[in-house]
């Protein structure tokens, strides 16, 4: 990114797997830990999904702000292991100086609450979740939405057992899409599959994400290896591309990768995604999902004049 001027967003990942942290030799370089992402924007703090990554992430802050503590807005997709299994370990949960506000999905505070309460119980953790006193609130974003400083979020139902909800954040003309777990509506075992309902819903889909700059979407499974994990809620890569290119995304990044994939597999899979970019003909940009590396973005240029959308990587 130019030193001439800030980005208006910058997004870094924490953890960026699947199902179970998978720390090893063979995964390295993507990383092993499990869903989480820092969003710096307007001088705010969004962390997405509470996953194992949240520990390191919360190390982080701690380092930065120290006891002058520091303000945050936690959104949570859903309540499976790997989004939420972090938030026991965070250490800036329990420092009094920071406030950190929880928020859900509509309709998913008292799901999202009792879970979070159920992992701190006695025969599964040493700690209360009231010991958490960085938690200021617990909060559903209202179904219009909600304003944070500058920063506008949206919520949308994803498809995954038990529901997930998927984040959309707009900010000075910049906009990130989070749809860490969703099978495609028409690729699963729901009855109506193939049906208007189904299509529907793609389409409604593809509307949330219309023209995000970055779509960081959940791509666990090759085409090969989702026929025999159909109905489990996850996405294979040509459904992911198929997707970004029908939104008109900037920007897709393959994330919640399975915890079987070796750093080589993962190559892989990316370049099984801009085959089929190059075979749409389509101007999509793709990356894996990668813990530590922070994209920045800054708005498109007036109409009219040069360059595009500014990307970056550190």
């Amino acid at each position: 990114m130019s030193a001439e001027s800030d980005p208006a967003v910058s997004v870094r990942f924490w953890g960026v797997r699947g199902s179970i942290p998978s720390p090893g030799p063979e995964t390295t370089h993507y990383g092993a830990n499990t869903s989480c992402l820092e969003l710096r924007a307007d001088n705010q703090i969004l962390i997405l999904d509470a996953g194992c990554g949240l520990r390191p992430l919360g190390l982080k802050l701690e380092e930065e702000f120290g006891a002058n503590g520091f303000e945050a807005t936690l959104l949570i997709t859903h309540t499976h292991w790997d989004h939420i299994q972090g938030l026991p370990f965070c250490a800036s949960a329990y420092r009094d100086s920071n406030r950190i506000r929880i928020l859900t999905p509509p309709g998913r505070r008292a799901q999202i609450l009792a879970a979070l309460e159920n992992q701190m119980q006695p025969m599964h953790f040493p700690v209360r979740f009231g010991a958490l006193s960085a938690i200021t609130a617990l909060e559903e974003l209202p179904a219009a939405g909600k304003s944070i400083g500058h920063v506008r979020i949206a919520a949308t139902d994803l498809n995954h057992p038990e529901g997930c909800g998927g984040y959309r954040l707009d900010v000075d003309g910049v906009s990130v899409a989070f749809l860490p777990d969703h099978e495609p509506y028409h690729s699963s075992t729901l009855r109506d599959a193939a049906s208007a309902g189904a299509k529907a819903a793609e389409k409604r889909l593809a509307a949330f994400i219309h023209r995000c700059d970055l779509l960081i979407l959940d791509t666990q499974y090759d085409e090969a290896e989702y026929p025999m994990r159909r109905g489990w809620g996850h996405g294979c890569v040509a459904d992911s591309v198929a997707l970004a290119i029908a939104g008109e995304v900037r920007e897709l990044v393959l994330f919640h990768h399975d915890p079987s994939h070796s750093d080589a597999k993962l190559a892989q899979i990316l370049a099984r995604a801009e085959e089929l970019i190059r075979e749409a003909g389509s101007s999509l940009l793709v990356r894996a999902a990668r813990e530590g590396d922070e994209i920045c973005l800054s708005p498109a240029p007036p109409s009219g004049t040069a360059g595009p959308v500014a990307l970056s990587c550190s």
